[in-house]
Formats: structure tokens, sequence, C-alpha cells
């Protein structure tokens, strides 16, 4: 009952969990996982919720995946709960998308979480971590060089997600289990060192215990927990310092001393579950205060991209070749030019409002507007004697680099008139009898491109 009395605790100390909750648990059907649906069943006694395991086969351990599925399957049963289990060929998603076999792992079981958690209407995800788990990422991360966010371990509760037995330690775990002869699967790829998490635990933790300090692993703790105690007693609002669309206001950030805009870049990057490390942090920094639109890979997924005005986080997709054909408008008409509907309309009004996506055209009927995106060497007029590089008015105007070449460019009589959303050109008288001259309105509507 200790150890039971220990799991109240640390559920109230966070609070993980509570009546009406519904709870998906991630469970392979080792000791860890059996543990926790164990003290939830016991839990449930004193709060009224509901259990659905999640079980995933990834196909790479043979016959010893496929007997960890049918002791999963069979314990939900024995104990009268639902199981969702799913099968899915890590290895080769992985060799596909080149990612490893652990990234892989993760994005398509917290992916299977989800499509769960959103089938049974669930209000939290449980995972079934341990003390000895929070130990090793620790050093783990220590060793590879990590913020101080990054040496606060796993988080005991982040955001849906809940780790109710992530402050026992793993002998506790097995001795409980051993004792009350509960039944449960080892993982034989646990004890090959050869990866660099099992590598500290099986190796360089009872080599410290042994020769150092047997009482290692409270040590570590203890200051795992003043490290996250510091965090928050120090830790900036970083709400304070993005806007709508979750990006960094570079204006905001320049008074921060340099520690506190490094402490800001862990949290911004904890956003995505993005791994931390000095050096990347290190980087970012840099980043900031360099000058025009830069752009650094933060793992085969994200990139952090800094602009004139913002920082912020985006997903790295396959470059696609910007369409570089010109496209004709009748006066009037209207076209689709890539993700923007364009029309030409007469306009009928003596007023006309001037909008940022508008603009009012002196012409002749049934002409043609041209339209296509900048090329070197393009000019646009300021008055009639004075022109100006387009690429220095995208530097005058702060415009990110990566979008330059998606801005649409409008011509008429070969000349620029229009760097839509960005400036308005002179464009020279039309050497035509004025009762022969149309006023025709431009509108520009950006659509949603389904690429």
């Amino acid at each position: 009952m200790k150890l039971f009395r220990e799991i109240l605790n640390i559920n109230k100390k966070y609070n993980l969990i509570e009546s009406n909750d519904i709870i998906v648990v991630g469970f392979s059907g080792g000791p860890d996982s059996v543990f926790l649906v164990e003290m939830l069943k016991k839990l449930q006694h004193f709060f009224n919720f509901k259990i659905y395991l999640v079980h995933i086969n990834h196909l790479l351990r043979g016959e010893d995946a496929d007997s960890d599925e049918n002791f999963s399957f069979e314990y939900a049963k024995k104990n009268n709960l639902e199981i969702f289990i799913k099968r899915i060929p890590v290895k080769e998603i992985a060799k596909e998308i080149g990612k490893t076999l652990e990234e892989v792992g993760r994005e398509e079981r917290y992916k299977f979480f989800s499509e769960i958690y959103e089938k049974v209407r669930a209000t939290k995800i449980a995972t079934a971590h341990n003390k000895d788990d929070q130990i090793e990422t620790f050093l783990f991360r220590l060793i590879r060089g990590t913020s101080l966010q990054g040496l606060e371990g796993i988080k005991i509760k982040n955001n849906n997600v809940i780790r109710p037995i992530s402050e026992i330690y793993k002998k506790d775990i097995l001795e409980y289990l051993n004792k009350n002869e509960i039944q449960y699967k080892i993982d034989k790829t646990n004890f090959e060192n050869e990866f660099t998490r099992n590598s500290i635990r099986l190796d360089l933790i009872p080599f410290i215990e042994e020769r150092y300090n047997i009482k290692f692993k409270d040590k570590i703790f203890s200051l795992i927990e003043e490290i996250r105690e510091n965090n928050n007693n120090n830790s900036l609002n970083l709400s304070d310092f993005i806007d709508l669309e979750r990006r960094i206001i570079l204006e905001k950030i320049k008074f921060l001393s340099n520690f506190d805009r490094k402490n800001l870049l862990g949290l911004f990057l904890n956003q995505k579950n993005i791994e931390v490390n000095r050096n990347k942090i290190d980087e970012i920094n840099s980043l900031i205060k360099s000058n025009g639109t830069k752009k650094i890979d933060l793992n085969k997924t994200y990139r952090v991209v800094k602009d004139y005005t913002h920082l912020y986080i985006e997903e790295k997709k396959q470059d696609y070749t910007i369409n570089n054909s010109t496209i004709q408008l009748k006066i009037p008409s209207e076209q689709v030019f890539n993700n923007f509907k364009i029309s030409v309309e007469i306009a009928k009004n003596l007023y006309i409002p001037k909008e940022k996506n508008q603009y009012l055209l002196d012409t002749l009927y049934n002409d043609i507007i041209e339209v296509r995106y900048r090329k070197e060497g393009d000019r646009i007029f300021l008055d009639e004697n004075h022109s100006k590089k387009i690429k220095e008015i995208f530097i005058e105007q702060k415009i990110p680099k990566d979008i330059r070449d998606r801005i649409p460019i409008f011509l008429y009589n070969n000349n620029i008139f229009w760097i839509y959303n960005v400036k308005k050109a002179y464009i020279p008288k039309i050497d035509q009898d004025i009762s022969k001259l149309v006023k025709v309105l431009i509108t520009v509507e950006e659509v949603i491109n389904e690429r």
C-alpha cells in the first residue's frame, strides 16, 4: 500500500487524474505499462474515470513483438478493458521518409494515440515513464547538450499527456509486480547496450553507483526537481512575446538578457516537442542578431525562420517550382494565377475604395493586362524620371526572401504598375483619345492552395 500512497500523492500534487476523465493508456505489455494500469485500476476506487488501452506492434522484433501483442490483448480481456491494437511497419516508413526508427516510432505512436483519443472522446493520454526514465533522459540530454528546460527531464504533465508513475523507481515497480504475481512481458532489446540510452542504463549509472555514490539516482532526481523549481520561478511567459500565429516578435525580445532570451527560445522549441540542445539555442540566438531573412534546419521535420520582424517554426515541405509563365487578362475578365484569383472589371462608380488588394487603372477596352512573378532586373517607375529595382523595393519593405518569388507582378504596355500588396508604381499617361479610355478595377483574392 505504501507504493500506491505514493501514486495518490503524485496524482494530488500534479492534479493528473480527475473524476469523469477518459484516459487513453499506452500499453506495451511491459512491466511499466502493466504497473501503470494496475495503479489506475486502484485509483478508480477514488475517482470515477474510464480507461482505454492502446497497443502498437512496430513489427521490429518478429515473434517477440507478436507475443507482446497477444499478451496485451489477453491482459485487457482478463481485466475487462477495451484495447485498440495496431500494427505499424516502422522500418519501412522510416526508410521511405528518411527518418530514424525512434523518430518514426514516436510519431506513429502519438498519431495512433490521437486517433483513439478522438474516437473515445478522451480527456487525457497516460504513458508509463518511470523515475529511471527521468534520470536516464537527464543524463542523455546532459551528455548531448541541452538547455535548462531540457534538463527538467520528462514532464509529469504536458498539456493532455500525463505520466502518473514518473516518480516511481523501476526496482519498486518490478518488486510490486513480482510480489503480487502480476504477469508482464520483457523487451529483450532493453538489455542491448548498443543504443545510447540503454548504455546509460546498463553501463554508466551502475558504474557511478558502484564507484562513486550508491545514491546517485536520488541525487540526480533531486537536482531535476531543483531545476524544475528554478525554471518555474524564473520562466518567462512565452505568450508575452508571440503573436496570434505563434511567432516570436523580434522587437519584444531585443532588450532581454542573453540568458532570458535563450530560455525563451527553449520554451519556443518545446511547443513543437523539438529536442533542445545548447548548440541549437546558440545558433538561433545568433540568427536573431543577423540581418535579412535566414533559416536553420532544426531536424528532419522543422526549420526555424527569422525574417525582418518575426521568428517562427515552419514544417519542411517539398519545395515546388514557381510557375514562371505569364497570364494575360483581357479587360474585362477573371483568372486564377496559382493561389490568387484576379478579376478585372470596368469601374462603374466615380468613387472606388482603394483597398490594399485593389488597383484602379486607366486602360483601353479589350486591352491586355499581364501577370507574372518577378524577373532579374525588373524595375518600377517612382515618377516620370526615376525608377528602382524591385529587389531594392523588397529589401526596403522588409519582404521575407521566401515569399518574394510568390508575389504577383502586374504589367500594362510592358510597364510594371503594381507589385501586389507591396508597391503601386507610376504609370505614364496613355497617348490615346481620353474618350476611348476606361477605368478598370483590378481585385486580387488569395485562395487556399491545397498543395
